[in-house]
């Protein structure tokens, strides 16, 4: 039992075991050695072009490399012994700090949101916990928090010219599916059509079939919508209609909108509502389209006689939705491309709802967060800012004028 501990044990606990073996002279090239391999790791992760932030089970924090003290504001010298919580409270509140140590905290985050200091900054990120490796019980076992932020500012800056240099071949890929999805319905559609027309002769006493045949018709109709109405909303986007609208009101049309799905696999829906008229300026349409994205999804994970909630209210910033399934999950791998164009992880997805929720989500200044764990749920929040976007960038323009 003895050697087989110290085959477990680290390469770094291995030395610090022979350190009352080494003399002077050896400790001192030891040190130094340590020195060098530790000065050549800051310098790597200081020319990473992503911010790295490392946080202890308290939130304070124990290494950033130089991208992540520029995203947070903070000095060279002034890096150490600092909570999260106070150098950078969005970042902390994104993270969900106040409730890492609650068992159902998830698994891995990640999010796409704004940070007003320093300066004004879209960021992408994507937490990880840090799990210390001598601990069994997994309540005890949480070390800390890995950080890593992208600053895609500049992304979504370029992102419509992008979209338009990358259209066609988009185009010419989802036409190929497309026209092979909708060979086989009209293909179906046809034959139908044919034993309708032939049975329409012989009406009263072929009345059964007549019947059967007509409601097949129908719905390869309705397959042949869904796939057109799917393409079409992915390759021409439309300006969002800003109104004030009720986010409850918009939520309860789309949960009736899926209720026969519902209804086929025994799930309920709880609705949570903090407060009774949360207004936003949005698209009705395109927010019920991100809503009916995000329950279809919360649908396909969970299994027959399952809850799906959805949770609306205020905080400060933003007017939410969040919707809390406790189905499959997401793997880690996954998550990070949950929004690439035509990624799924369903054998008969097309990879592209996702997709539309963070392109309308980021049209609306909004902010689309995921919370996972593998095997226990996820949780997918919509945080809609509580100022009109369109009056916002009116302000800025006139502040602009004024200047």
């Amino acid at each position: 039992m003895e050697v087989g501990n110290k085959s477990n044990r680290s390469p770094l606990d291995r030395v610090l075991g022979r350190l009352d073996d080494l003399d002077e002279v050896n400790l001192g090239i030891l040190v130094q050695r340590l020195a060098r391999e530790r000065k050549l790791l800051e310098t790597v992760f200081d020319v990473i072009r992503d911010g790295v932030l490392v946080l202890d089970d308290k939130g304070f924090l124990t290494y950033s490399n130089q991208q992540g003290r520029t995203l947070v504001g903070l000095k060279d010298n002034n890096s150490e012994k600092i909570n999260i919580r106070k150098v950078a409270p969005e970042i902390a509140r994104a993270l969900g700090m106040e409730r890492a140590q609650d068992p159902s905290y998830p698994e891995v985050v990640m999010r796409e949101m704004q940070i007003t200091y320093p300066e004004t900054r879209q960021l992408r990120l994507y937490a990880v916990p840090i799990e210390r490796s001598d601990q069994k019980d997994e309540a005890l076992n949480k070390a800390g928090l890995a950080v890593v932020m992208t600053d895609v500012t500049e992304e979504l800056d370029d992102f419509n010219a992008k979209i338009e240099s990358e259209k066609v071949s988009s185009i010419m890929d989802l036409a190929a599916g497309v026209a092979h999805e909708l060979g086989n319905p009209l293909n179906s559609i046809n034959i139908h059509l044919q034993l309708l027309q032939r049975n329409l002769e012989f009406l009263d006493n072929e009345n059964a079939k007549a019947k059967k045949s007509l409601h097949s018709c129908i719905k390869e109709v309705q397959r042949l919508d869904g796939i057109i109405s799917h393409f079409l909303k992915a390759i021409r986007p439309t300006d969002p209609d800003f109104k004030k609208i009720n986010l409850l009101h918009i939520v309860e049309e789309t949960v009736r909108l899926r209720e026969k799905e519902l209804h086929a696999k025994k799930i309920s829906v709880s609705m949570e509502a903090g407060v009774r008229e949360p207004m936003i300026y949005a698209d009705a349409e395109q927010i019920k389209q991100v809503l009916f994205n995000v329950i279809g999804n919360a649908l396909d994970a969970v299994g027959e006689s399952s809850v799906i909630r959805v949770v609306t209210g205020i905080d400060d910033n933003y007017v939410f939705a969040k919707i809390v399934d406790q189905g499959t999950g997401i793997k880690k791998e996954d998550i990070s491309r949950v929004f690439e164009p035509y990624f799924t992880t369903k054998k008969s997805g097309h990879g592209i709802g996702m997709m539309i929720v963070h392109r309308i989500m980021r049209d609306h200044g909004g902010e689309v967060g995921i919370d996972s764990k593998e095997g226990s749920g996820t949780i997918v929040s919509l945080n809609f800012p509580r100022k009109s976007i369109r009056r916002t960038l009116l302000e800025s323009t006139e502040s602009n004028d004024s200047n």
